[in-house]
């Protein structure tokens, strides 16, 4: 799904609509949408208010409000200004949907004295908006914040109102969405970080406007899109083509992180995956993964650099090891001699911020997965927005390619559009979810995808494993909970590439 800035949008759906696309078909995709990506997140059928603009985004919220009454919610609409003579575009909108309406300043008392979870949807206003919104618009959003209760679930379609649609500020008041359902195209002041409050999480809605879209320098990545990148598994398959993984991982201090990130890269589909790591800490690995290979070294020393690269098809380096002075020697000596591409995380990270100069040298793919932290060692300063500070260190090392973890993780390239991710969610904020995205990148290396593709895949499929765990629990979900959920998530991967390649 393609991000595009207000401008490019608008063009977009106006051309759509002068070509012969009529509004009703779209909105009707628009809001079927949005109900199937929201409704694995609502609650029981339980009270729902809609807060209606005068323009295309509140006739959305009308039209998504009958779909949910005809599934047994209590609805209630919540114009911000008189319908007067207001039609909808979908002639299943009958005038008396707006007579019953009510108009600000009267309250919903259904919605008020509703004792259970709650649903607000906010329709007010949409793309053509420039905030900060007008009095009425200002006084539900206001009026709406203060009755948030802590289990109530709120929904913007398309953008939240009050957000500006390409700079992603709010200078005025602003809906405080948990989803946000982007139609059409992700607005590009939806991916800001400084949005993230406002917008709470990403769901996509593609919408088939019957003619290209235009150019885009950023996309959203999709699991309905895994279809472009998903590989079926040869026949003739064996366990030495299917490629083989080496890492480096796991301390004293950070013991686990050899088992994730060794996790992530068995799950990944490579045919051998061998842990180099401390003596002391290997001894309880094998009873808990007897797949892995095991080369050990004495504590406080390095693995051997040729053996470390001997035979294996991707290199993972990182997770769980403290930046010494050990690790920077071996890495020198690694970056400048590696044919085959390395994964640098955590420890390895924090040293390459300090030795730029090793980059230069390298002859491989190099992927580094920086969290926020990381980033802004990276580039010498704090980060303010991903996107800015991925471009900001590909214009220094533009060979390079960049996981800037985080919501909808970015993974950025000098030459590709840098893409943004559409699966997973807050319940990822927990220890050791790093690690095993680090070695399911190194394993998906190996097994011959790309660099950027190994990137934007396996950042989706953790995202779509971490979506599954976190319907079987929460509020959070562990990095062993997602590792379970690799392998059915792949086949829901699989399953999109089987229908779009069909």
């Amino acid at each position: 799904m393609i991000v595009l800035s207000p401008a490019q949008a608008r063009t977009w759906e106006e051309k759509s609509l002068r070509e012969g696309a009529r509004m009703k078909e779209l909105m009707r995709q628009a809001v079927k949408g949005a109900l199937r990506e929201i409704r694995p997140y609502l609650p029981n059928c339980g009270h729902a208010l809609f807060l209606v603009g005068p323009g295309h985004n509140g006739d959305d919220a009308v039209l998504l409000a009958l779909e949910l009454k005809e599934l047994g919610w209590k609805v209630e609409l919540l114009l911000s200004r008189a319908a007067g003579q207001r039609t909808h575009p979908d002639p299943r909108v009958k005038a008396k949907v707006w007579k019953k309406a009510l108009v600000w300043p009267a309250k919903p008392q259904g919605f008020l004295q509703a004792p259970g979870p709650r649903l607000v949807v906010d329709g007010l206003l949409g793309l053509g908006a420039v905030p900060p919104p007008r009095p009425p618009e200002t006084a539900i959003l206001n009026w709406v914040g203060k009755e948030k209760r802590g289990t109530d679930l709120f929904v913007a379609l398309d953008l939240p109102t009050g957000l500006h649609p390409a700079e992603g500020h709010a200078p005025g008041a602003v809906f405080h969405a948990d989803f946000t359902v982007a139609l059409g195209s992700v607005k590009s002041g939806c991916l800001k970080d400084q949005a993230l409050p406002h917008v709470g999480r990403l769901l996509g809605v593609p919408i088939d406007f019957g003619i290209p879209p235009p150019k885009a320098n950023a996309v959203f990545f999709l699991p309905a899109e895994a279809g472009l990148l998903v590989r079926t598994r040869r026949a003739d398959l064996h366990k030495h083509s299917a490629g083989i993984v080496h890492l480096w991982a796991g301390s004293n201090a950070y013991p686990g992180a050899s088992l994730l990130a060794s996790e992530g890269s068995l799950r990944s589909g490579a045919g051998y995956v061998r842990l180099f790591t401390d003596r002391s800490i290997a001894s309880s690995i094998p009873g808990r993964l007897p797949e892995l290979l095991l080369s050990t070294h004495a504590d406080g020393t390095p693995p051997d650099v040729e053996a470390f690269q001997k035979q294996a098809k991707a290199l993972v380096i990182g997770p769980g090891l403290p930046p010494t002075q050990t690790l920077a020697d071996f890495l020198a000596r690694l970056l400048a001699d590696a044919t085959v591409p390395v994964v640098l995380d955590a420890g390895a990270l924090d040293l390459v911020a300090t030795h730029p100069e090793w980059l230069e040298k390298a002859k491989a793919p190099l992927i580094l997965t920086p969290h926020g932290g990381e980033l802004g060692r990276l580039i010498g300063q704090k980060v303010q927005d991903r996107s800015e500070a991925a471009q900001i260190w590909l214009d220094r090392h533009p060979h390079t390619f960049l996981v800037a973890k985080g919501p909808h993780t970015l993974v950025a390239s000098a030459d590709l559009p840098f893409s943004h991710n559409g699966t997973g969610g807050p319940a990822q904020a927990t220890a050791g979810m790093g690690d095993l995205l680090a070695g399911l990148i190194g394993g998906l290396l190996a097994s011959g995808y790309p660099p950027y593709d190994a990137a934007r895949l396996a950042v989706l499929w953790h995202g779509l494993a971490a979506d599954r765990a976190t319907q079987e629990g929460g509020p959070a979900v562990l990095a062993s909970d997602v590792a379970r959920q690799l392998s059915p998530s792949w086949r829901t991967l699989q399953g999109q590439a089987v229908s779009r390649q069909s």
